[in-house]
């Protein structure tokens, strides 16, 4: 309720008409969310029953982590299609991709084991997955990068593959000329038979490295705790949806930490700071009555005394 709230109330900072009328509820969304996990808390501690706390507690466990692992996910996915769906597509095609290269790799150069828990995994599958892995991130970055439906924040939730996206591009998705050193150069000459001094890259193809290195090295580690998980309960399979391959979350498993470690990565080091109308809407609709005519009353003196609306104009609102 409290991730889903707040998923809610972002969207309909693009309808302020709206989001005013629930604006109550939103203001104490937090407040409502704790206090109906108190209750839930509460009523678990009052059914316990004598006989049954090592199961009850185990159920409690379990509830959390889900919540953790796959909720919590979850929600971070969905700040990642706020940022552009670019954003949440790429780290899932990692995922996918390098799983399919560990697989070859480990199919036909496995000699060496990696893990216990899973131990068909081999160490030449985990190291040439990943090194396909970054070159695949490297190349298919380049082309998602030209399409706005890609790098574009959604405009609205109705937002579809067809829809005209229009924004303003984050520097990082916009070519740039690099110098090439000069011994790597003069290698590339040399193989290549013409001079090259310079190349042209999008800053993002070099954050794609880093991601999916982390894609690599790291996520199939998820899978590894999600394996951990089914020994310990003595289970095959999370589910049963997908003949010969158990359920959704057992294709899923890898993903478990990727969206919150892409997420994480944007917003430390490519998000741009910014302010945006529907933001400082709200932000005017939380204040009372009269900030709100103060508030007015100052942006109509510093428009006019900055020449941006005339006396007639002034004349005209008030």
């Amino acid at each position: 309720y409290y991730l889903y709230g707040h998923n809610m109330h972002r969207a309909l900072e693009r309808r302020p008409w709206l989001e005013a009328h629930l604006r109550p509820v939103f203001a104490h969304h937090t407040f409502i969310s704790f206090s109906l996990y108190l209750i839930g808390f509460v009523w678990f501690v009052g059914t316990l029953r004598k006989g049954y706390y090592r199961f009850q507690m185990g159920q409690f466990a379990w509830t959390h982590m889900a919540l953790g692992l796959v909720v919590v996910q979850s929600q971070y996915m969905i700040e990642n299609i706020f940022e552009g769906i670019f954003w949440f597509f790429l780290p899932i095609a990692l995922v996918i991709v390098n799983d399919i290269f560990a697989y070859i790799f480990g199919f036909f150069f496995g000699r060496h084991q990696l893990i216990e828990l899973s131990p068909k995994k081999t160490w030449e599958g985990y190291i040439g997955g990943g090194l396909m892995t970054m070159v695949f991130g490297f190349a298919f970055t380049a082309l998602l990068s030209d399409w706005n439906f890609m790098v574009c924040p959604p405009p609205s939730l109705n937002m579809t593959v067809f829809s005209n996206v229009q924004c303003d591009v984050n520097p990082v998705f916009v070519p740039k000329e690099y110098a090439v050193p000069g011994a790597v150069s003069a290698l590339l000459s040399t193989l290549l038979r013409r001079h090259i001094a310079s190349v042209t890259i999008r800053p993002v193809q070099f954050h794609s490295l880093a991601i999916s290195a982390f894609a690599s090295l790291i996520a199939p580690f998820g899978g590894f705790f999600a394996s951990g998980v089914k020994r310990a309960f003595n289970i095959k399979d999370f589910g049963n949806s997908i003949p010969g391959h158990g359920g959704v979350t057992d294709r899923f498993d890898c993903q478990f930490i990727m969206a919150a470690f892409s997420h994480t990565y944007y917003v430390s080091f490519i998000k741009l700071s910014s302010v945006t109308i529907a933001g400082v809407f709200s932000s005017f609709l939380a204040l009372n009555a009269d900030k709100q005519v103060e508030l007015f009353q100052s942006i109509q003196e510093y428009l006019q005394n900055t020449g941006s609306i005339s006396d007639a104009v002034k004349s005209a609102v008030v």
